[in-house]
Parts: structure tokens; sequence; C-alpha cells
């Protein structure tokens, strides 16, 4: 005996799923995304540009030398910073949507300060390395201030959280 439908033979409808009823509190309208759609459309933009940027970080590690392209070695540092910026804008924004849900004041700033803030820090680093006067402990210097700016400036946004 087979289970198959006979290849004329109508489908079976399942039957409709039934509503929650509406009393007291309960909601009429679809409730609001979780994230907006301006910041979705941003985070799949950030995310595609982050892959093209590390496919052309991956290029340019490939194909310049530092020690004797000193400008090339500039730019591929301008293009590790973009691509990490990139790569961190959608983690930062969908991290701050979870953990503070329905609150969307001031989010997308915030991550992409945060971002931009990092990519800097990382452009920074490897130009001094590639220039050849960066070292680990000027990292940690840079990453301090970086951190007591970015806290300054959260705390200043209104309505900060």
């Amino acid at each position: 005996m087979s289970l198959r439908h006979p290849p004329t033979a109508p489908l079976p409808i399942p039957p409709p799923a039934p509503r929650a009823p509406r009393g007291r509190g309960a909601s009429h309208d679809e409730p609001p995304p979780r994230i907006p759609y301006a910041d979705q459309r941003l985070i799949r933009v950030a995310a595609l540009l982050a892959i093209v940027g590390i496919a052309a970080s991956g290029a340019v590690v490939l194909n310049v030398d530092p020690r004797i392209d000193t400008a090339a070695s500039l730019g591929a540092a301008l293009l590790f910073g973009t691509t990490t910026a990139l790569l961190i804008a959608p983690v930062l924004l969908v991290e701050s949507y979870r953990r503070h849900p329905g609150q969307w004041r001031g989010r997308r700033r915030r991550a992409l300060r945060r971002s931009a803030l990092l990519g800097g820090l990382v452009a920074g680093y490897v130009a001094f390395r590639v220039a050849g006067i960066g070292n680990l402990t000027g990292l940690a210097i840079a990453a301090l201030l970086l951190v007591i700016a970015e806290v300054a400036l959260s705390r200043s946004d209104e309505g900060s959280v």
C-alpha cells in the first residue's frame, strides 16, 4: 500500500491554526521588529563589505612586500583597519539589540563609533609596525586611551544605557 497520492488527487489542506483569544493586554497589532529595518539593512551591507574587504586584504597580503613598498603597506594598513571596522560593526549592532531589546535610541551611532575606533586602532598599529616604530606597549596604551574616550562619549550620550 502506497502513501503517495495519485497525481490528480487534491492534496489535503491542513486546518487553520487556532487564534489566541483577544483579551485584556492582548496586542492587536504586529509587534515591532527586534531590530529596525534600517539597521537590518546596515548590518547586511556592512557584512557584505567586510567580506569584500577580507578578500581585498588577502590579495594585498599576498602581493605587497612591506620592506620594499612602504606606501602600499600604509594603504594596506588602512585597508586592514577598514575591514576590521566593517567586520565588527554588524556584531556590535546585533549584540546591542540582543542585550537591550526595544531600546533603539543611539544604538546605531554607538556601535558604529565603537567599530570605527577599533578599526582606527588596528590601522594605526599596523601602520606603526610597517614604519618600524610600533610595539605592544604602544598598542596597549592606545587601546586604554580609546576605552577611556569611548566611556566618556557613551556617558555623554543622551539616554545612555
